[in-house]
């Protein structure tokens, strides 16, 4: 299997965590199209013999889902995965919706939490139930998570409009995804389409036809296929619920008008390997992916065919053979119109962000302006940096929203980047990466009962989602006790020579970091004495906090001077 090779290529990864924590780690980042699969781990992983059988657990605020898994990896090459595993995810929704929170690890209850209160605010549209593991799928294991999708959903209010959802993701639907990201297409079948090319046209590197499809063969491919029929859309279908009106009324034009449909829709694009018209009446398909009209697709899927009737449906439909890599990277790009996307498209191709990234590669790093699974190497690109860069401004709160909700918010963007030096990004991005690193030295002091009684307090505070970001808007308020000198917040960085990757590499300047992190972390703890929820949700908490903080570090500096952060400024330009 291809995709278990590039599993095992990353071996930092499997070091920190184990190999069973980071494959389910590395398997649900490739399932979330999540570019930093390190921060995934440490902010999602359990790790906990008593953990409620949620090995993982993740609430996505820009998809509205929560997402938890039973994770399994053997060494042994067996048919199939126990299905009993499987089975656990009961255990795993009762606890998660109802569960005594008395009873529930400290490390697991501020999540559980945090999910509550979005599915009673109506923030919650999907939960995926998932199973992954490194072995074939069988039936048993999909009839236990059926079962236990059937149990979730009963247990869910009716007027929430929850799609729960399943998924066992052993080694055919992992080798699938990761296939599918690296060529765009998961379907990859001859499709024979019910529809003659009216008319063609080519480009240097493409061809493309139209048709006038069936609205009945769309429908088909959705419920054969599903998310795959999208793997190389920016988004898949996003459902219908009551938030989901565009899509209510496709599927409802579709039901009362389905003579006019053709006329009142957009219509969908495909993109194929290669298509051939094999009759007058037919096209055949190599390969399919929906690159845009995955909500059309999705919304005559879900009409019921025992209430309405779809044989007189057409749609529009643009079919595009391509096989040249960046040209389809272009096609998906400039064919998917959602609003999330071409506002993170704007700014990714701005040209602020393209001289970003060439002041990067000046340095010797990659700076991707692209979004997704494989992203960047190294994580550094414009989707990882932005809740960073925010918090350090001291926008700890806004930084804790959704990504997609932060590249809507023009004066969001403009915070984190606008007139910002590659430099400073590098400073900002390996404090974050060091307050994980921290995060998982703790956890792993933790897991050997080598925790000391001053680290449960510290450990304690990374339970609640908001933390990290608050920390890094502290040690920012705190740079200057700690450089001795006066510092511009939105232009300090690394000096010239310490950001060349020549002379320091990413792992480098965490380790540079990570006593910083270290010393203020403790200074935190001993300053918060209320719930941190309730602490977070005053109104001065970052000035009062910091205030406190950084007056601990000035006089003990003055008075006992710590040689690791005297040494630290050495690396540092204050001003940029």
């Amino acid at each position: 299997m291809i995709y278990l090779n590039a599993f095992k290529a990353n071996a930092s990864l499997i070091q920190k965590f184990g190999e069973g924590n980071a494959y389910l780690a590395w398997a649900m980042a490739l399932y979330l199209d999540c570019p930093d699969t390190e921060q995934l781990a440490i902010s999602s992983l359990t790790d906990n013999g008593n953990d409620k059988k949620i090995d993982f657990i993740h609430l996505d605020w820009d998809l509205k889902r929560i997402v938890f898994a039973q994770g399994y990896y053997s060494s042994r090459k067996v048919d199939s995965a126990p299905a009993n595993k499987a089975s656990d995810l009961n255990t795993a929704s009762a606890w998660l919706l109802s569960g005594d929170l008395n009873e529930v690890p400290e490390k697991l209850k501020a999540i559980i939490i945090d999910c509550r209160k979005a599915l009673e605010n109506g923030d919650i549209e999907q939960i995926d139930l998932l199973y992954v593991h490194n072995l074939p799928e069988s039936v048993n294991v999909s009839k236990e998570l059926n079962t236990a999708a059937a149990y979730l959903e009963k247990s869910l209010s009716r007027d929430l409009n929850i799609k729960v959802f399943s998924r066992e993701l052993g080694t055919e639907t992992l080798d699938r995804l990761y296939s599918a990201q690296e060529s765009s297409i998961a379907v990859k079948e001859t499709i024979l389409c019910p529809a003659k090319v009216q008319f063609t046209e080519e480009g240097p590197s493409w061809k493309s036809a139209i048709l006038s499809v069936p609205g009945t063969w769309l429908r088909d491919l959705f419920n054969k296929y599903s998310d795959d029929l999208f793997s190389a859309n920016y988004r898949g279908f996003l459902g219908i619920t009551k938030r989901r009106k565009i899509n209510t009324g496709i599927r409802q034009s579709a039901e009362s008008d389905p003579n006019n449909f053709w006329v009142y829709n957009n219509g969908i694009t495909i993109l194929t390997l290669s298509f051939d018209e094999t009759k007058s009446t037919n096209t055949t398909l190599q390969g399919i992916s929906i690159i845009n009209g995955a909500q059309t697709t999705g919304s005559i899927g879900s009409v019921d065919l025992t209430k309405h009737d779809l044989k007189t449906v057409k749609v529009l439909c643009r079919v595009i053979q391509c096989s040249d890599a960046n040209t389809i990277s272009q096609i998906v790009k400039y064919n998917n119109t959602q609003n999330e996307i071409t506002t993170w498209d704007q700014y990714s191709n701005s040209s602020e962000q393209k001289r970003i990234a060439d002041e990067f590669k000046n340095l010797g790093y990659d700076y991707s302006l692209k979004r997704g699974f494989s992203s960047s190497s190294i994580g550094l690109g414009i989707e990882q940096v932005i809740q960073p860069m925010l918090a350090f401004s001291g926008e700890f709160q806004s930084a804790s929203r959704g990504k997609n909700s932060l590249f809507e918010r023009r004066s969001s963007y403009e915070q984190a980047f606008k007139d910002k030096k590659a430099r400073h990004i590098l400073f900002v991005h390996t404090l974050s990466k060091s307050i994980d690193a921290r995060k998982l030295e703790l956890k792993t002091r933790q897991n050997s009962n080598r925790l000391l009684s001053l680290e449960e307090k510290q450990i304690s505070l990374f339970r609640n989602l908001r933390f990290k970001n608050f920390l890094i808007a502290i040690i920012g308020r705190c740079l200057e006790s700690i450089l001795d000198e006066k510092t511009d917040l939105a232009q300090v960085a690394f000096t010239p020579d310490t950001a060349n990757a020549k002379n320091k590499s990413i792992n480098d300047l965490i380790a540079l970091w990570l006593p910083v992190v270290t010393t203020v972390l403790a200074y935190v703890a001993n300053s918060t004495n209320k719930d941190l929820s309730e602490l977070l949700s005053e109104d001065n908490v970052l000035n009062n906090i910091a205030t406190s903080v950084s007056t601990a570090i000035y006089t003990n500096q003055l008075t006992n001077p710590n040689p690791v952060l005297t040494s630290f400024k050495n690396f540092v330009s204050p001003k940029g």
